[in-house]
């Protein structure tokens, strides 16, 4: 008898994520200090869907680009199992002092540099190799940055997935949204709910 493989929805895949990610511990990887009132601020919930996605799809290589204190990438180490072989995190920031939340994990490569220049890109290029599993952008929420991260990184790196970060936070971050929602169709969701992340969180599969 002929079997069929049954290919689950991106929306299931996020539904997934949310629920893995409620059960993953993730005490410790704080946001840091707010850049508008310096207050420390903990564990975000979108942390928690991060963490179950990078479990529930066996993520191992992923890029980050927008590290800030580094409690994002924090979380998704948790969800990808902190010393399972053949782990490639990466996060790339351009201020010398991002990343202060993931000093001693040495499994996560930290990489100082504008991501834009070509320098970087090289950088990156000699810390993680394709095709990998994540592209998560946080970084300045610009229509030119952003849709500059996805040409160069995307190009270079084809990951299975793509997740961005406040894409409700303005207008330009909306049309991005608008535009890779137009051309990705069903595989583009908006898992905004799901993530807790008013300012918008939305996520491509490739």
């Amino acid at each position: 008898m002929e079997t069929h493989t049954i290919t689950p929805t991106l929306k299931y895949i996020c539904e997934n994520a949310a629920n893995a990610g409620r059960d993953i511990d993730l005490n410790g990887c704080d946001y840091g200090p707010h850049k508008r009132t310096n207050l420390h601020l903990g564990v975000q919930p979108y942390y928690h869907f991060l963490a179950g996605f990078a479990r529930t799809l066996g993520c191992k290589k992923i890029l980050e680009i927008g590290t800030s204190y580094g409690g994002s990438m924090m979380a998704i180490s948790r969800g990808c199992g902190a010393g399972q072989a053949g782990l490639e995190l990466v996060t790339v920031d351009k201020i010398d002092l991002a990343g202060q939340g993931l000093s001693g994990l040495l499994h996560i490569t930290r990489i100082h540099g504008d991501s834009m220049l070509p320098d970087t890109l090289g950088l990156v290029r000699a810390k993680i190799s394709p095709p990998i599993d994540l592209l998560y952008i946080d970084s300045k929420h610009s229509y030119d940055h952003v849709t500059g991260n996805i040409r160069s990184y995307v190009g270079e790196f084809r990951p299975r997935f793509l997740i961005l970060d406040d894409i409700h936070l303005n207008a330009e971050m909306e049309n991005v949204w608008r535009e890779i929602s137009a051309k990705f169709g069903d595989q583009a969701f908006d898992a905004s709910e799901l993530a807790q992340r008013p300012v918008g969180f939305g996520v491509a599969a490739y």
